[in-house]
């Protein structure tokens, strides 16, 4: 008995040792459609192209290219530059998974990253050799500034799971970039570079410069459910006792209808048959269809079962009691 004790209490022990916090990926509401959310929003170059809403106070003197819904400082404007400080503000409060406390190049770390909360004291930045992610939630904070050299490369994971939270941006030119950057500092995104994501700033100055943004679709996959099959309706049929029809709304003909006790009399639309009448349709039979099984013997057993070991287990235990008494 004190083995068995010890076993479980082993067990209980590994169990709760495994489980962990997770990063979460917090609802961004209205500001979740905004490719940039500034105050200033400064377009250094005719060429570039925004796929998302623009939200600003401050026009570009050269408007962005792409497919925009919102523009400027009209609804849901406002309401957005809340969200984006309520979506700060889940994000700051999640643990910490992993902890730097210097100024770290995430491209020199294991790749590919580990989904968590990366904290990181003072700047955090990604080299040359880039960073790869995988599916899961990450959250890279830092106390510092957030700089991406040139050509450096951000993949995999989804752009809906990545944020960055940092105290100024700067994405290097001709860099591939991923996630949501959340940054009242402002954000400065250096001539081609291609970004998967946000530029959220609400309050600071986003600058673009030939670029292309685009915001992920994070709308969640709703599965279709499979059509339901179209019924066929049986044809007559005709024999020497006269012509009978089952019109049954299935594929099922007059002696298979009578036959299965699957159909229910309620998808029967039409059934004139001679036999009800008293009229022979020799030779021809249609047998009384029987009622489903209910499985009543299976139950049965696994009461029977279910009994024997309540009274294994009793009887181990009366065993176990009377011993101890001696």
């Amino acid at each position: 008995m004190k083995n068995i004790i010890l076993i479980g209490f082993i067990i209980l022990t590994l169990g709760l040792s495994s489980i962990g916090h997770a990063a979460t990926t917090p609802t961004l509401s209205d500001s979740s459609t905004y490719a940039i959310l500034s105050s200033t929003y400064t377009d250094t170059s005719g060429a570039t192209t925004i796929n998302g809403d623009v939200g600003f106070t401050t026009p570009p003197a050269t408007p962005p290219l792409g497919t925009q819904t919102n523009y400027g400082s009209g609804a849901p404007y406002s309401v957005a530059g809340t969200d984006q400080a309520a979506v700060l503000a889940l994000l700051n409060a999640q643990p910490c998974d992993f902890t730097f406390g210097a100024a770290t190049d995430l491209s020199l770390e294991t790749q590919p990253l580990q989904p968590g909360v990366y904290c990181i004291t003072g700047a955090q930045s990604v080299g040359t050799a880039g960073i790869t992610l995988l599916s899961g939630t990450y959250i890279f904070r830092s106390t510092g500034a957030l700089n991406t050299v040139a050509n450096s490369v951000v993949s995999g994971g989804n752009a809906c799971d990545v944020f960055w939270t940092p105290t100024a941006t700067t994405l290097g030119a001709n860099s591939t970039f991923f996630g949501t950057v959340i940054d009242d500092a402002g954000i400065t995104v250096g001539a081609v570079t291609t970004w998967l994501g946000r530029a959220l700033a609400f309050g600071g100055t986003v600058t673009t410069d030939t670029n292309t943004i685009t915001v992920p679709n994070c709308a969640p996959v709703v599965p279709t459910p499979p059509s339901p099959p179209v019924p066929t309706p049986s044809s007559g049929s005709s024999h020497s006792g006269g012509t009978k029809r089952c019109d049954t709304s299935t594929t099922l003909s007059c002696e298979e209808y009578f036959r299965s006790p699957a159909v229910s009399p309620a998808v029967s639309t039409v059934v004139a048959v001679p036999e009800v009448l008293g009229v022979s349709v020799s030779p021809y039979s249609y047998p009384t269809p029987s009622m489903p099984s209910t499985g009543g013997s299976r139950d049965y057993m696994i009461h029977l079962l279910q009994l024997a070991s309540i009274l294994i287990v009793s009887g181990g235990l009366s065993m176990f009691v009377a011993r101890k008494s001696r």
